[in-house]
Protein backbone atom coordinates (compact mmCIF):
# COMPACT_ATOMS: atom_id res chain seq x y z
CA UNK A 1 0.00 0.00 0.00
CA UNK A 2 1.42 3.18 -0.87
CA UNK A 3 1.91 5.08 2.16
CA UNK A 4 2.09 8.57 1.50
CA UNK A 5 -1.07 8.56 -0.93
CA UNK A 6 -2.80 7.78 2.22
CA UNK A 7 -1.23 9.79 4.72
CA UNK A 8 -1.37 12.95 2.44
CA UNK A 9 -4.69 11.97 1.44
CA UNK A 10 -6.26 11.59 5.17
CA UNK A 11 -4.69 15.18 6.18
CA UNK A 12 -6.77 16.55 3.42
CA UNK A 13 -9.44 14.62 3.75
CA UNK A 14 -9.72 15.58 7.51
CA UNK A 15 -8.66 11.96 8.24
CA UNK A 16 -7.05 11.24 11.71
CA UNK A 17 -4.21 9.30 11.51
CA UNK A 18 -2.12 7.65 14.06
CA UNK A 19 1.75 5.98 12.52
CA UNK A 20 3.62 3.55 14.51
CA UNK A 21 6.06 0.83 14.44
CA UNK A 22 5.61 0.66 10.40
CA UNK A 23 2.20 0.86 10.89
CA UNK A 24 -0.69 3.20 9.13
CA UNK A 25 -3.90 3.33 11.56
CA UNK A 26 -6.48 5.59 9.20
CA UNK A 27 -9.62 6.17 11.04
CA UNK A 28 -12.15 7.07 8.69
CA UNK A 29 -14.51 9.55 8.38
CA UNK A 30 -14.54 10.95 4.43
CA UNK A 31 -14.30 14.17 4.05
CA UNK A 32 -16.86 15.54 5.62
CA UNK A 33 -18.39 12.13 7.49
CA UNK A 34 -18.81 10.66 11.07
CA UNK A 35 -15.73 8.36 12.00
CA UNK A 36 -16.35 4.79 11.13
CA UNK A 37 -16.66 2.23 13.48
CA UNK A 38 -13.06 0.26 13.06
CA UNK A 39 -10.24 1.85 11.73
CA UNK A 40 -7.86 0.59 8.55
CA UNK A 41 -4.57 -0.91 9.88
CA UNK A 42 -1.87 -0.96 7.08
CA UNK A 43 1.46 -1.91 6.59
CA UNK A 44 4.12 0.40 4.74
CA UNK A 45 6.10 -0.15 2.12
CA UNK A 46 9.96 -0.10 2.33
CA UNK A 47 10.28 2.53 -0.47
CA UNK A 48 7.18 4.83 -0.32
CA UNK A 49 6.68 7.18 -3.15
CA UNK A 50 5.39 10.88 -2.65
CA UNK A 51 1.92 11.48 -4.09
CA UNK A 52 3.15 13.62 -6.50
CA UNK A 53 4.96 10.88 -8.42
CA UNK A 54 3.14 7.63 -7.86
CA UNK A 55 1.01 7.88 -11.28
CA UNK A 56 4.45 9.71 -12.53
CA UNK A 57 6.38 6.87 -11.90
CA UNK A 58 4.13 4.91 -13.42
CA UNK A 59 4.14 6.58 -16.89
CA UNK A 60 8.26 6.74 -16.49
CA UNK A 61 8.20 3.07 -17.06
CA UNK A 62 8.72 1.44 -20.17
CA UNK A 63 5.88 1.90 -22.75
CA UNK A 64 4.51 0.31 -26.01
CA UNK A 65 2.13 0.57 -28.66
CA UNK A 66 2.36 -2.81 -28.56
CA UNK A 67 -1.71 -2.96 -27.06
CA UNK A 68 -3.09 -1.31 -30.47
CA UNK A 69 -4.12 -3.67 -32.77
CA UNK A 70 -3.09 -4.34 -36.35
CA UNK A 71 -4.14 -2.16 -39.26
CA UNK A 72 -6.65 -3.93 -40.86
CA UNK A 73 -6.88 -7.32 -38.57
CA UNK A 74 -9.90 -9.49 -38.35
CA UNK A 75 -11.37 -8.77 -35.08
CA UNK A 76 -13.97 -11.22 -34.82
CA UNK A 77 -12.18 -14.27 -35.39
CA UNK A 78 -11.10 -14.17 -31.59
CA UNK A 79 -13.24 -13.35 -29.50
CA UNK A 80 -13.84 -13.10 -25.43
CA UNK A 81 -15.14 -11.94 -22.27
CA UNK A 82 -13.99 -11.62 -18.51
CA UNK A 83 -15.59 -13.09 -15.52
CA UNK A 84 -15.74 -9.81 -13.62
CA UNK A 85 -15.67 -6.29 -14.92
CA UNK A 86 -13.17 -5.74 -12.36
CA UNK A 87 -10.82 -6.95 -9.90
CA UNK A 88 -8.21 -6.37 -6.85
CA UNK A 89 -4.29 -7.01 -7.46
CA UNK A 90 -4.07 -10.87 -6.22
CA UNK A 91 -7.42 -11.74 -7.90
CA UNK A 92 -8.08 -14.54 -10.25
CA UNK A 93 -10.10 -13.71 -12.82
CA UNK A 94 -11.44 -16.21 -15.26
CA UNK A 95 -11.40 -15.81 -18.90
CA UNK A 96 -13.52 -16.98 -21.81
CA UNK A 97 -12.13 -17.22 -25.32
CA UNK A 98 -13.40 -18.79 -28.57
CA UNK A 99 -11.77 -19.18 -32.24
CA UNK A 100 -13.83 -19.23 -35.31
CA UNK A 101 -11.65 -22.19 -35.85
CA UNK A 102 -9.04 -24.14 -34.27
CA UNK A 103 -6.14 -21.70 -33.77
CA UNK A 104 -3.18 -21.24 -31.24
CA UNK A 105 -3.59 -18.04 -29.62
CA UNK A 106 -1.32 -15.35 -27.88
CA UNK A 107 -2.78 -12.89 -24.81
CA UNK A 108 -0.96 -10.08 -23.37
CA UNK A 109 -2.11 -7.62 -20.59
CA UNK A 110 -1.15 -4.03 -21.13
CA UNK A 111 -2.04 -0.80 -18.29
CA UNK A 112 -3.29 1.96 -20.24
CA UNK A 113 -1.58 5.01 -19.56
CA UNK A 114 0.69 7.46 -21.24
CA UNK A 115 3.77 5.77 -21.06
CA UNK A 116 5.55 9.13 -22.39
CA UNK A 117 2.69 8.83 -25.54
CA UNK A 118 2.84 5.27 -26.90
CA UNK A 119 -0.22 4.45 -23.89
CA UNK A 120 0.05 0.95 -22.23
CA UNK A 121 2.72 -1.09 -20.40
CA UNK A 122 3.19 -5.02 -20.76
CA UNK A 123 2.84 -6.69 -17.52
CA UNK A 124 1.95 -10.26 -18.58
CA UNK A 125 1.97 -12.47 -21.40
CA UNK A 126 1.23 -16.36 -22.30
CA UNK A 127 1.64 -17.72 -25.95
CA UNK A 128 0.62 -20.90 -27.69
CA UNK A 129 -2.64 -20.89 -25.98
CA UNK A 130 -4.85 -23.54 -27.65
CA UNK A 131 -7.95 -22.29 -29.12
CA UNK A 132 -11.17 -23.99 -28.73
CA UNK A 133 -14.48 -23.01 -31.22
CA UNK A 134 -17.50 -21.86 -28.86
CA UNK A 135 -18.98 -19.56 -31.32
CA UNK A 136 -18.82 -16.05 -32.52
CA UNK A 137 -21.37 -13.13 -33.62
CA UNK A 138 -20.80 -10.33 -36.46
CA UNK A 139 -23.98 -8.61 -37.44
CA UNK A 140 -24.16 -9.58 -40.59
CA UNK A 141 -23.48 -13.89 -39.92
CA UNK A 142 -25.52 -13.68 -36.78
CA UNK A 143 -24.85 -16.32 -34.23
CA UNK A 144 -22.70 -19.70 -35.46
CA UNK A 145 -21.25 -21.85 -33.35
CA UNK A 146 -22.65 -21.28 -30.14
CA UNK A 147 -24.07 -24.43 -28.20
CA UNK A 148 -23.83 -23.23 -25.11
CA UNK A 149 -25.47 -19.72 -25.85
CA UNK A 150 -28.57 -19.28 -23.83
CA UNK A 151 -30.97 -16.63 -25.19
CA UNK A 152 -34.52 -15.80 -22.85
CA UNK A 153 -37.31 -15.76 -25.31
CA UNK A 154 -39.01 -13.53 -22.74
CA UNK A 155 -36.35 -10.75 -21.56
CA UNK A 156 -34.13 -11.27 -25.14
CA UNK A 157 -30.80 -12.04 -22.54
CA UNK A 158 -28.18 -13.93 -24.24
CA UNK A 159 -25.86 -15.62 -22.05
CA UNK A 160 -22.79 -17.31 -24.38
CA UNK A 161 -21.99 -19.37 -21.10
CA UNK A 162 -18.76 -20.64 -22.97
CA UNK A 163 -16.54 -22.84 -21.14
CA UNK A 164 -13.40 -21.33 -18.97
CA UNK A 165 -10.69 -20.99 -21.22
CA UNK A 166 -7.94 -19.51 -18.84
CA UNK A 167 -7.34 -17.74 -15.71
CA UNK A 168 -5.87 -14.79 -14.92
CA UNK A 169 -4.00 -13.73 -11.67
CA UNK A 170 -3.67 -10.32 -11.45
CA UNK A 171 -0.49 -9.25 -10.11
CA UNK A 172 0.00 -8.60 -6.22
CA UNK A 173 2.32 -4.99 -7.44
CA UNK A 174 -0.06 -4.13 -10.55
CA UNK A 175 -1.93 -0.57 -9.86
CA UNK A 176 -4.93 0.22 -10.51
CA UNK A 177 -6.01 0.89 -14.19
CA UNK A 178 -7.70 0.50 -16.82
CA UNK A 179 -6.29 -2.75 -18.48
CA UNK A 180 -6.88 -4.32 -21.79
CA UNK A 181 -6.50 -8.18 -22.71
CA UNK A 182 -5.39 -8.57 -25.86
CA UNK A 183 -5.69 -11.80 -27.65
CA UNK A 184 -3.77 -12.63 -30.90
CA UNK A 185 -4.42 -15.48 -32.65
CA UNK A 186 -1.57 -15.69 -35.49
CA UNK A 187 -2.65 -14.41 -39.10
CA UNK A 188 -6.00 -15.01 -37.38
CA UNK A 189 -7.58 -11.35 -36.35
CA UNK A 190 -6.79 -10.14 -32.62
CA UNK A 191 -9.53 -8.67 -30.36
CA UNK A 192 -9.86 -7.42 -26.63
CA UNK A 193 -11.07 -7.87 -23.38
CA UNK A 194 -11.24 -4.70 -20.63
CA UNK A 195 -10.70 -4.85 -17.17
CA UNK A 196 -10.06 -2.53 -14.14
CA UNK A 197 -7.99 -3.07 -11.64
CA UNK A 198 -9.20 -1.63 -8.56
CA UNK A 199 -7.73 0.03 -5.44
CA UNK A 200 -10.10 -0.50 -2.95
CA UNK A 201 -7.91 0.69 -0.04
CA UNK A 202 -6.45 3.61 -1.26
CA UNK A 203 -7.22 7.30 -0.85
CA UNK A 204 -5.97 8.61 -4.57
CA UNK A 205 -7.12 12.38 -4.82
CA UNK A 206 -9.60 11.31 -7.92
CA UNK A 207 -11.54 7.79 -8.34
CA UNK A 208 -12.71 7.58 -12.07
CA UNK A 209 -15.24 5.17 -13.20
CA UNK A 210 -15.01 3.39 -15.95
CA UNK A 211 -19.27 2.91 -17.44
CA UNK A 212 -18.93 -0.42 -18.07
CA UNK A 213 -23.06 -0.63 -17.89
CA UNK A 214 -23.74 1.79 -20.98
CA UNK A 215 -20.87 -0.36 -22.79
CA UNK A 216 -23.26 -3.61 -21.99
CA UNK A 217 -26.27 -1.91 -22.74
CA UNK A 218 -24.97 -1.03 -26.01
CA UNK A 219 -23.66 -4.48 -26.73
CA UNK A 220 -25.65 -6.51 -29.26
CA UNK A 221 -23.50 -9.47 -29.65
CA UNK A 222 -25.92 -12.53 -29.97
CA UNK A 223 -28.45 -9.92 -31.79
CA UNK A 224 -30.37 -8.01 -28.97
CA UNK A 225 -28.94 -4.77 -27.00
CA UNK A 226 -31.25 -2.96 -25.03
CA UNK A 227 -31.97 -0.92 -28.19
CA UNK A 228 -33.01 -3.39 -30.43
CA UNK A 229 -32.46 -6.20 -32.08
CA UNK A 230 -29.68 -5.88 -35.18
CA UNK A 231 -30.53 -7.30 -37.90
CA UNK A 232 -27.61 -8.76 -40.67
CA UNK A 233 -27.55 -5.36 -42.69
CA UNK A 234 -26.85 -3.70 -39.02
CA UNK A 235 -30.15 -1.86 -38.41
CA UNK A 236 -32.16 -2.20 -35.28
CA UNK A 237 -35.63 -3.53 -34.79
CA UNK A 238 -36.54 -1.27 -31.73
CA UNK A 239 -39.69 -3.00 -30.34
CA UNK A 240 -37.76 -5.78 -30.22
CA UNK A 241 -34.97 -4.52 -27.80
CA UNK A 242 -33.37 -6.69 -24.03
CA UNK A 243 -34.39 -5.42 -21.50
CA UNK A 244 -31.70 -7.39 -19.28
CA UNK A 245 -28.19 -7.64 -21.34
CA UNK A 246 -25.71 -10.33 -20.00
CA UNK A 247 -21.95 -9.38 -18.89
CA UNK A 248 -21.40 -13.18 -19.91
CA UNK A 249 -20.61 -12.34 -23.53
CA UNK A 250 -17.61 -10.66 -25.40
CA UNK A 251 -18.31 -6.52 -26.06
CA UNK A 252 -19.37 -6.42 -30.39
CA UNK A 253 -17.76 -2.87 -30.46
CA UNK A 254 -14.23 -1.33 -31.26
CA UNK A 255 -13.03 -5.62 -31.58
CA UNK A 256 -13.91 -6.31 -27.70
CA UNK A 257 -13.15 -3.02 -25.71
CA UNK A 258 -17.06 -1.71 -25.60
CA UNK A 259 -16.83 2.24 -25.98
CA UNK A 260 -13.11 2.24 -24.29
CA UNK A 261 -11.40 3.22 -27.34
CA UNK A 262 -13.70 6.02 -28.61
CA UNK A 263 -13.73 8.30 -26.50
CA UNK A 264 -12.60 7.07 -22.13
CA UNK A 265 -8.98 5.99 -23.71
CA UNK A 266 -8.67 10.02 -23.90
CA UNK A 267 -9.59 10.88 -20.60
CA UNK A 268 -7.90 8.24 -19.26
CA UNK A 269 -4.36 8.96 -21.01
CA UNK A 270 -4.79 12.63 -20.60
CA UNK A 271 -5.33 12.17 -16.37
CA UNK A 272 -2.03 10.34 -16.74
CA UNK A 273 -0.40 12.39 -18.75
CA UNK A 274 -1.01 15.23 -16.23
CA UNK A 275 0.41 12.77 -13.38
CA UNK A 276 -3.54 13.43 -11.56
CA UNK A 277 -3.58 11.09 -8.68
CA UNK A 278 -6.29 8.87 -9.84
CA UNK A 279 -7.27 5.37 -9.03
CA UNK A 280 -10.11 3.17 -11.02
CA UNK A 281 -13.49 1.61 -10.29
CA UNK A 282 -16.95 0.47 -12.66
CA UNK A 283 -20.52 0.96 -12.25
CA UNK A 284 -21.02 -2.28 -10.65
CA UNK A 285 -18.78 -1.42 -8.29
CA UNK A 286 -19.67 1.93 -7.25
CA UNK A 287 -23.54 0.07 -7.39
CA UNK A 288 -22.15 -2.43 -4.38
CA UNK A 289 -20.07 0.26 -2.63
CA UNK A 290 -21.46 3.53 -2.62
CA UNK A 291 -19.32 5.25 0.40
CA UNK A 292 -16.20 4.50 -1.37
CA UNK A 293 -16.84 7.78 -3.07
CA UNK A 294 -16.27 9.34 0.50
CA UNK A 295 -12.33 8.77 0.35
CA UNK A 296 -11.09 11.12 -2.91
CA UNK A 297 -11.62 14.22 -3.45
CA UNK A 298 -13.22 14.39 -7.12
CA UNK A 299 -15.48 11.83 -8.75
CA UNK A 300 -14.76 11.32 -12.49
CA UNK A 301 -17.50 9.97 -14.72
CA UNK A 302 -16.29 9.15 -17.85
CA UNK A 303 -17.45 9.85 -21.17
CA UNK A 304 -21.11 8.52 -21.41
CA UNK A 305 -21.79 6.98 -18.10
CA UNK A 306 -26.16 6.47 -18.86
CA UNK A 307 -26.98 3.90 -16.60
CA UNK A 308 -27.10 4.56 -12.71
CA UNK A 309 -28.78 2.35 -10.39
CA UNK A 310 -30.34 3.97 -7.27
CA UNK A 311 -27.16 3.27 -5.41
CA UNK A 312 -25.14 4.98 -7.49
CA UNK A 313 -27.49 7.88 -7.49
CA UNK A 314 -27.66 8.46 -4.20
CA UNK A 315 -23.66 7.75 -3.81
CA UNK A 316 -22.98 10.40 -5.84
CA UNK A 317 -25.35 13.00 -4.06
CA UNK A 318 -24.02 12.16 -0.71
CA UNK A 319 -20.44 12.14 -1.99
CA UNK A 320 -21.22 15.81 -3.34
CA UNK A 321 -23.42 16.87 0.02
CA UNK A 322 -20.03 15.79 1.83
CA UNK A 323 -17.32 17.82 0.05
CA UNK A 324 -16.17 15.73 -3.04
CA UNK A 325 -16.08 17.46 -6.42
CA UNK A 326 -17.53 15.63 -9.24
CA UNK A 327 -16.52 15.64 -13.02
CA UNK A 328 -18.81 14.64 -15.47
CA UNK A 329 -16.41 14.35 -18.49
CA UNK A 330 -19.38 13.09 -21.05
CA UNK A 331 -22.49 13.90 -21.76
CA UNK A 332 -25.88 11.85 -21.70
CA UNK A 333 -24.98 10.76 -18.10
CA UNK A 334 -27.54 9.24 -15.24
CA UNK A 335 -29.90 9.38 -18.01
CA UNK A 336 -31.84 5.80 -17.11
CA UNK A 337 -32.34 3.95 -13.74
CA UNK A 338 -31.20 0.42 -14.09
CA UNK A 339 -30.59 -2.70 -11.91
CA UNK A 340 -28.49 -5.71 -11.52
CA UNK A 341 -29.16 -9.08 -11.14
CA UNK A 342 -27.11 -12.48 -10.95
CA UNK A 343 -26.28 -14.33 -14.00
CA UNK A 344 -27.38 -18.07 -14.27
CA UNK A 345 -24.36 -19.27 -11.96
CA UNK A 346 -25.34 -16.63 -9.32
CA UNK A 347 -22.29 -14.39 -9.59
CA UNK A 348 -23.23 -10.62 -8.66
CA UNK A 349 -24.23 -8.05 -11.11
CA UNK A 350 -23.54 -9.84 -14.12
CA UNK A 351 -27.01 -9.24 -15.35
CA UNK A 352 -27.82 -5.46 -16.61
CA UNK A 353 -31.77 -5.18 -15.88
CA UNK A 354 -33.73 -1.76 -18.13
CA UNK A 355 -37.08 -1.68 -18.69
CA UNK A 356 -37.10 1.20 -20.41
CA UNK A 357 -40.61 2.39 -19.44
CA UNK A 358 -42.43 6.19 -19.09
CA UNK A 359 -44.95 7.07 -17.72
CA UNK A 360 -46.36 7.89 -20.76
CA UNK A 361 -45.17 5.15 -22.75
CA UNK A 362 -46.05 5.63 -26.38
CA UNK A 363 -46.50 1.75 -26.87
CA UNK A 364 -46.79 -1.66 -24.99
CA UNK A 365 -42.82 -1.63 -24.64
CA UNK A 366 -43.10 1.78 -22.50
CA UNK A 367 -45.87 1.03 -20.21
CA UNK A 368 -44.68 0.93 -16.65
CA UNK A 369 -46.45 -2.41 -15.92
CA UNK A 370 -43.82 -3.57 -18.20
CA UNK A 371 -41.34 -3.16 -15.22
CA UNK A 372 -42.32 -6.02 -12.98
CA UNK A 373 -41.04 -4.22 -10.04
CA UNK A 374 -43.18 -0.97 -11.22
CA UNK A 375 -45.76 -1.99 -8.28
CA UNK A 376 -44.06 -3.68 -5.64
CA UNK A 377 -40.76 -1.35 -5.27
CA UNK A 378 -42.13 1.80 -7.94
CA UNK A 379 -38.42 3.51 -6.42
CA UNK A 380 -36.71 1.04 -8.33
CA UNK A 381 -38.58 1.27 -11.63
CA UNK A 382 -36.21 1.15 -15.16
CA UNK A 383 -37.63 4.40 -16.18
CA UNK A 384 -35.54 7.44 -16.86
CA UNK A 385 -34.66 9.70 -13.80
CA UNK A 386 -36.35 12.58 -15.33
CA UNK A 387 -39.94 10.83 -15.84
CA UNK A 388 -42.48 11.19 -13.49
CA UNK A 389 -42.16 7.93 -12.16
CA UNK A 390 -38.74 8.57 -10.65
CA UNK A 391 -38.85 12.55 -10.29
CA UNK A 392 -35.59 12.94 -9.89
CA UNK A 393 -33.85 15.00 -12.72
CA UNK A 394 -30.29 14.37 -13.40
CA UNK A 395 -29.63 18.07 -14.09
CA UNK A 396 -30.10 18.51 -10.17
CA UNK A 397 -26.83 16.72 -9.61
CA UNK A 398 -25.10 16.73 -12.70
CA UNK A 399 -26.02 20.83 -13.35
CA UNK A 400 -27.02 19.99 -17.26
CA UNK A 401 -28.96 16.58 -18.41
CA UNK A 402 -28.68 15.08 -21.66
CA UNK A 403 -30.67 17.39 -24.79
CA UNK A 404 -30.21 15.27 -28.08
CA UNK A 405 -27.81 14.38 -30.82
CA UNK A 406 -25.73 16.24 -32.99
CA UNK A 407 -26.88 16.02 -36.85
CA UNK A 408 -24.92 13.40 -38.47
CA UNK A 409 -21.55 14.58 -39.99
CA UNK A 410 -22.00 17.74 -39.00
CA UNK A 411 -18.93 18.84 -36.14
CA UNK A 412 -20.28 22.71 -34.54
CA UNK A 413 -18.16 24.49 -32.86
CA UNK A 414 -17.89 25.05 -29.14
CA UNK A 415 -17.95 28.64 -28.23
CA UNK A 416 -17.16 30.20 -24.91
CA UNK A 417 -20.02 31.72 -23.02
CA UNK A 418 -18.51 32.43 -19.81
CA UNK A 419 -16.63 35.96 -19.27
CA UNK A 420 -13.30 36.77 -19.78
CA UNK A 421 -12.88 36.91 -16.03
CA UNK A 422 -13.90 33.34 -15.23
CA UNK A 423 -11.01 31.82 -13.24
CA UNK A 424 -11.18 28.64 -15.45
CA UNK A 425 -10.54 30.43 -18.68
CA UNK A 426 -7.00 31.77 -17.10
CA UNK A 427 -4.15 31.04 -19.14
CA UNK A 428 -6.51 29.32 -21.86
CA UNK A 429 -6.66 31.68 -24.82
CA UNK A 430 -10.18 31.36 -24.24
CA UNK A 431 -12.29 33.99 -23.87
CA UNK A 432 -15.68 35.35 -24.30
CA UNK A 433 -17.04 34.36 -27.74
CA UNK A 434 -14.28 32.41 -28.82
CA UNK A 435 -14.78 28.84 -30.62
CA UNK A 436 -12.78 25.73 -30.68
CA UNK A 437 -13.59 24.45 -34.25
CA UNK A 438 -15.71 21.28 -34.66
CA UNK A 439 -14.98 17.97 -33.29
CA UNK A 440 -15.09 18.42 -29.45
CA UNK A 441 -19.28 18.70 -29.54
CA UNK A 442 -20.95 15.56 -30.25
CA UNK A 443 -22.16 12.92 -31.03
CA UNK A 444 -24.72 13.37 -27.93
CA UNK A 445 -24.99 16.65 -25.61
CA UNK A 446 -26.34 18.55 -23.01
CA UNK A 447 -28.74 21.46 -22.56
CA UNK A 448 -30.94 23.05 -19.12
CA UNK A 449 -33.13 20.55 -17.21
CA UNK A 450 -36.55 22.49 -15.54
CA UNK A 451 -35.61 25.31 -13.47
CA UNK A 452 -36.45 23.76 -10.49
CA UNK A 453 -34.51 20.98 -10.74
CA UNK A 454 -31.11 23.42 -11.55
CA UNK A 455 -28.91 23.79 -8.78
CA UNK A 456 -28.23 27.57 -7.72
CA UNK A 457 -25.10 29.17 -9.15
CA UNK A 458 -25.20 27.35 -12.35
CA UNK A 459 -22.39 28.56 -14.48
CA UNK A 460 -22.92 28.28 -18.29
CA UNK A 461 -19.15 28.38 -19.17
CA UNK A 462 -20.13 27.33 -22.75
CA UNK A 463 -23.13 27.99 -25.29
CA UNK A 464 -23.04 26.21 -28.59
CA UNK A 465 -25.49 26.79 -31.61
CA UNK A 466 -26.30 23.66 -32.81
CA UNK A 467 -28.48 21.62 -35.06
CA UNK A 468 -30.31 18.05 -33.66
CA UNK A 469 -30.15 14.82 -35.54
CA UNK A 470 -33.96 15.68 -35.51
CA UNK A 471 -33.85 18.93 -37.13
CA UNK A 472 -34.19 20.74 -34.10
CA UNK A 473 -31.98 23.96 -33.81
CA UNK A 474 -30.95 24.00 -29.92
CA UNK A 475 -27.57 24.83 -27.40
CA UNK A 476 -25.21 22.34 -26.79
CA UNK A 477 -23.60 23.98 -23.19
CA UNK A 478 -20.75 23.06 -20.42
CA UNK A 479 -21.49 24.30 -16.81
CA UNK A 480 -20.50 24.20 -13.40
CA UNK A 481 -21.47 25.21 -9.80
CA UNK A 482 -20.18 25.17 -6.60
CA UNK A 483 -22.38 23.10 -4.12
CA UNK A 484 -23.24 23.78 -0.65
CA UNK A 485 -20.55 21.62 1.18
CA UNK A 486 -17.74 23.42 -1.31
CA UNK A 487 -17.34 20.63 -3.97
CA UNK A 488 -17.01 21.70 -7.65
CA UNK A 489 -19.48 19.65 -10.04
CA UNK A 490 -18.39 20.33 -13.56
CA UNK A 491 -20.17 18.64 -16.75
CA UNK A 492 -18.64 18.60 -20.04
CA UNK A 493 -21.74 18.69 -21.70
CA UNK A 494 -20.24 16.24 -24.60
CA UNK A 495 -19.00 13.01 -25.28
CA UNK A 496 -16.52 14.05 -27.54
CA UNK A 497 -14.31 15.79 -24.65
CA UNK A 498 -11.63 13.64 -24.56
CA UNK A 499 -11.03 13.95 -28.22
CA UNK A 500 -9.90 17.89 -26.78
CA UNK A 501 -7.15 16.20 -24.53
CA UNK A 502 -5.43 13.81 -26.66
CA UNK A 503 -4.65 13.37 -30.85
CA UNK A 504 -4.73 9.31 -30.65
CA UNK A 505 -6.97 7.39 -32.73
CA UNK A 506 -6.60 4.31 -31.97
CA UNK A 507 -7.06 1.49 -34.66
CA UNK A 508 -10.55 -0.59 -33.79
CA UNK A 509 -12.04 2.44 -32.69
CA UNK A 510 -15.22 2.59 -34.47
CA UNK A 511 -15.29 6.49 -34.49
CA UNK A 512 -12.15 8.53 -35.33
CA UNK A 513 -11.04 11.79 -33.12
CA UNK A 514 -11.83 14.21 -35.37
CA UNK A 515 -10.66 17.12 -33.18
CA UNK A 516 -7.19 15.27 -32.15
CA UNK A 517 -6.43 17.39 -29.35
CA UNK A 518 -6.75 20.90 -28.20
CA UNK A 519 -4.35 23.26 -25.99
CA UNK A 520 -6.88 25.89 -24.74
CA UNK A 521 -9.45 22.76 -23.81
CA UNK A 522 -6.53 20.63 -22.30
CA UNK A 523 -6.03 24.12 -20.08
CA UNK A 524 -9.28 24.28 -19.36
CA UNK A 525 -9.85 21.19 -17.96
CA UNK A 526 -6.36 21.28 -15.67
CA UNK A 527 -8.31 24.54 -14.41
CA UNK A 528 -11.12 22.63 -13.12
CA UNK A 529 -8.94 19.70 -11.84
CA UNK A 530 -7.25 21.51 -9.97
CA UNK A 531 -9.44 23.41 -8.34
Amino acid sequence: MRYHTLLVAALLAGIAVALTLGTLVVFVTGPRGAAQPAPLVLRLPATPLSVASLIAHENALPGTEGWQLDAGTNTTFIQGYAGAVSALPGAVVPLYISTAQPSHYDLAVYRIGWYGGKGGRLLYTEHGLVGATQGTWTAHTGLVGCATCALNPTTHRLEARWKQSVTLAIGDTWPSGVYLIKLTAARHGESYIPLVVRDDMGATAALASLPVATYQAYNAWGGYSTYGRVDPTGRLSEPERAVEASFDRPYDRAAGAGDFLSWDIHLVRWMERTNLDVSYTTDPDVHEHPDRLLGHHVFVVLAHDEYFTRPMRDAVERARDAGVSLAFMGADAMYWQNRYATDSLGQTDRTLICYKVLSNGHDATELPTRDPWYRQQPDLVTSQWRDALLQRPESAVIGLMYASIIADDTHPDWVVAAPDTDPFLAATGLTTDTHVRGGLLGYEYDGLGPAQATPAGLVILARSRVVSRYGAATAALTSYYRAASGALVFDAGSIWWGWGLDELSPPGAPQRNVLGGSPAIAQLTTNIFSA
